[in-house]
């Protein structure tokens, strides 16, 4: 069983883990090459292309350009990424059995790196999978990571049972291409909602954070039997089958 994650706009650089041993991304190469595109990129082009205000502009422009400077901060993926969701997987926390599960199950998708493994460590960036910043010769992010990504989940899933459990948004998990996979895979949607009287409502807050809880239950469980996520509990969630089917499981609190 994978799962797959979205990485966070939100980052922090401000420490560094001296005890935990982090690993190179995969792609990195294949990362320069978007790199490459990006350093070409003015202040102005990023603000029109990301749809940014000015100060994140300037801020991203400053990433790029100063990314390969021997100074440039580094940092575990999952404790650099700062947004909700990683707030919930917690992984500052983890033990060094909880990174050795984690490493091998868990993949944030990423438009820059392609995919990370939660402590491959990274350096300060910005760029989204849907945003038309690539290589020439692709005619997006989504097709000039599309084989690499689905080779490198077919690879860790011959290990594993055929089971992705997917908790990253649309966006993100739109890399993942089932046709590219091991025949018989079985991609999981996960979906959190909110019980109000006698209504369901997703309250997106809380359905960021519950990715990264469902992200910890597993690592922490360890668990490598998709079905066994059924079980998951944490701050109040259930599993909810009258709105749940075979490939979308539905939890509720």
């Amino acid at each position: 069983m994978q799962i797959i994650m979205s990485p966070a706009k939100l980052m922090d650089f401000s420490a560094r883990e001296e005890n935990i041993k982090t690993t190179k991304p995969v792609f990195s190469e294949k990362t320069g090459e978007v790199l490459a595109v990006c350093q070409k990129l003015s202040e102005t082009d990023i603000a029109e292309k990301m749809k940014v205000n000015h100060d994140i502009a300037q801020r991203v422009y400053g990433y790029f350009q100063s990314f390969n400077f021997k100074k440039t901060p580094l940092r575990a993926a999952s404790l650099a990424y700062d947004g909700i969701a990683y707030k919930g997987l917690n992984a500052h926390d983890f033990t060094q059995e909880d990174i050795a599960f984690a490493q091998k199950h868990l993949n944030i998708l990423s438009g820059f790196y392609g995919v990370l493994k939660p402590f491959d460590q990274i350096k300060p960036y910005r760029l989204e999978f849907f945003r038309k910043i690539q290589p020439a010769g692709y005619k997006d992010l989504y097709d000039f990571w599309q084989n690499d990504v689905n080779q490198y989940l077919t690879k860790r899933l011959a290990k594993d049972e055929k089971v992705i459990i997917n908790v990253a948004s649309q966006e993100y998990s739109k890399a993942v291409n089932k046709k590219l996979l091991p025949k018989g895979t079985r991609i999981i949607e996960i979906n959190f909602l909110q019980q109000e009287g006698n209504e369901f409502k997703q309250i997106v807050v809380h359905s960021k954070k519950a990715r990264g809880l469902l992200a910890r239950f597993i690592i922490k469980n360890q668990l490598k039997v998709g079905e066994e996520v059924k079980a998951f509990d944490y701050e109040n969630y259930l599993y909810y089958p009258q709105l749940s089917t075979n490939d979308k499981w539905v939890f509720v609190r």
